[in-house]
Parts: C-alpha cells; structure tokens; sequence
C-alpha cells in the first residue's frame, strides 16, 4: 500500500506529536489564568455601540451631560408600610454616597429627593420608590460589571430602617448576573459533556480499552483549545467573552469526539477487511483526512467570524 509522507510522518513521530500537545496544554492551563477568568477580565460590551439603542443612549447622556456610558442600574427601596421619613433619610445619605462615587456612578437620577418630581418615583401606594443611576462602562463590559459589584457592596454594607429593603436590578446588573452564572456554569456543563461522550463511546465500542483512545484524544484537545484561547486573550491577541468560551469547549468536546470516531471506524473497517495494523492506518489516513479538513475549517471559519 502506498505510504504518503505526512501519514508516514505522523505515525513515525507519534509519541514527540503526543507529548508535544499534551506539554502545551499543561503550560497553558498551569501559567496562564483559567479561561473563564480571562473572559471575565476582558469581556466587553454585550451590545455594541452602532446598534441604534446604544447609540441613542450615548447620545441623550452626552447632550444632557449625565454619563459617557449604557449601563443603567435602578435600586429599588420597598417596605411592608408606607415609607417615611426615616426611609427618605436613609434614600437621602444613600444617594449622597452614591454621588461621591465617581469612579463607578456617572449619574443619580434623584427623582424622589425633589418635591417636584417625587411623586413619579413612587407607587401608588407610597411603599415603594426608585432612582435610576447611570454607571461607569458600558453595559457587560468589565468596567460596568465592576460597577454593578460597587453598588451591591454599598447597599449590602448599610442598614436601612426596619422593614425597609434595597434591591439593585436593570440591565447593566442582569449583564453582570448573566455573564457571571455563565461563567459559573461552564464547568458543570464541560463535565456533564464528557460523561455523556464517556456514555456515548461505550455504547458503541462496548470496551472500556477502544473508548479510551478517543476519550484521550478529546480531553487533550479541550485542555488545549482553554489554554491556548486563555493565553492569547491575556496577553491582549483577541478579544474574549463568557458566550465565546462556551462555544468553543462545545464545539472542541463535539468535534474531537466525531473526528475520533472516524478514524477509529475506519480503522476497524481496513482490519476486519484483512489489513495488518500498518495499512489500516494508511487506509485509515487516507479516507478519513480530508473529511475532518473540510469539517475542521468549516468549523473554525465561522468560529473566527
């Protein structure tokens, strides 16, 4: 059978080829932060600044010179009783602090502290009120989930009066909320997914042995796909954020899986039809190459995009 030289390269340097993928992805994973905090750290703005909701925004705070962000933030006070005056003092010195926080408070929207404009700011039954604020980032972004953090350290250090409770909601902390679960999430869905290929592989090879080999195969390949990700997003090469980490481990998990089970299906096929081990495996090369080529770029075309 004829042997091309990259097939016959690739089984002569199999053991270097191994041991070269699996020295990159200890390094990646030991010396470089762990993918989801890269993404955390770098993650950028949920939505961008040419959709026409961004742009409006942007425009109405520089005009009325409140903020150069998107994030929006509403706190919440509400009581069991209707809210008095201890209530609107503690509203009050909130606000106060809120204002003298520059570095993650752009702008106080303080509606209920003006006669004027209090009405508007609370219910119809006077057990609840509002304030808008406008934070420092935009919205997803590092800086605005920074922000967000500050504000629900400020109003978990106070004490309101009795009966009173402060929540912090809008969208700047559902970004910040989303993006964290996400991240919080990814190592339970990256384990369950490889106990469901575990389950998979044993189903169709029903041998702990052959299920091993694919298995092996794949873990590298997602260890490494983390590690390289994490390495270029830290060292500033491309941008990151909590949805791209989570599609590239799927598609690394799924794909690395199929392409494992080609090469062993084709394998398996060269020996049961009479081939020693050598041939099967530039039977194998041979019919299976240029499939995982074509899926791997069609992959990673769009990946890139």
């Amino acid at each position: 059978m004829k042997r091309p030289f990259i097939p016959r390269m690739v089984r002569v340097l199999a053991v270097p080829i191994v041991l070269f993928w699996a020295i990159v992805a200890v390094t990646t994973n030991t010396f470089v932060p762990h993918v989801e905090d890269v993404a955390e750290e770098l993650a950028g703005p949920m939505i961008p600044h040419y959709a026409p909701s961004q742009r409006a925004m942007l425009h109405i705070g520089e005009k009325f010179q409140e903020s150069t962000s998107t994030s929006l933030t509403m706190l919440v006070l509400e009581a069991d009783r209707p809210l008095d005056g201890s209530d609107h003092q503690y509203y009050d010195d909130l606000v106060r602090r809120l204002k003298s926080d520059t570095e993650h408070v752009q702008y106080v929207m303080d509606t209920w502290g003006k006669p004027i404009t209090a009405a508007g700011a609370q219910s119809l039954d006077g057990k609840s009120a509002f304030v808008l604020l406008r934070l420092a980032g935009d919205i997803g972004q590092t800086q605005a989930n920074k922000s967000v953090e500050a504000i629900k350290e400020t109003i978990d250090k106070d004490t309101p009066p009795p009966g009173l409770k402060v929540y912090v909601s809008g969208a700047a902390p559902l970004a910040s909320d989303t993006l964290s679960v996400a991240n919080s999430s990814l190592n339970n869905i990256t384990i369950v997914t490889i106990f469901l290929i575990i389950f998979m592989l044993l189903m169709v090879y029903r041998s702990v042995t052959t299920m091993l080999v694919p298995l092996f195969g794949v873990l590298v390949e997602m260890l490494v796909a983390r590690g390289v990700v994490a390495t270029l997003g830290h060292f500033g090469y491309i941008e990151l954020s909590s949805f791209a980490v989570n599609i590239v481990i799927a598609l690394t998990l799924g794909a690395g899986t199929d392409y494992g089970i080609f090469l062993l299906g084709r394998y398996h096929e060269a020996r049961n039809a009479g081939l020693d081990r050598e041939d099967a495996f530039y039977s194998a090369y041979r019919g299976v190459s240029h499939v995982i080529i074509g899926s791997g770029l069609t992959i990673a075309g769009p990946g890139c995009v």
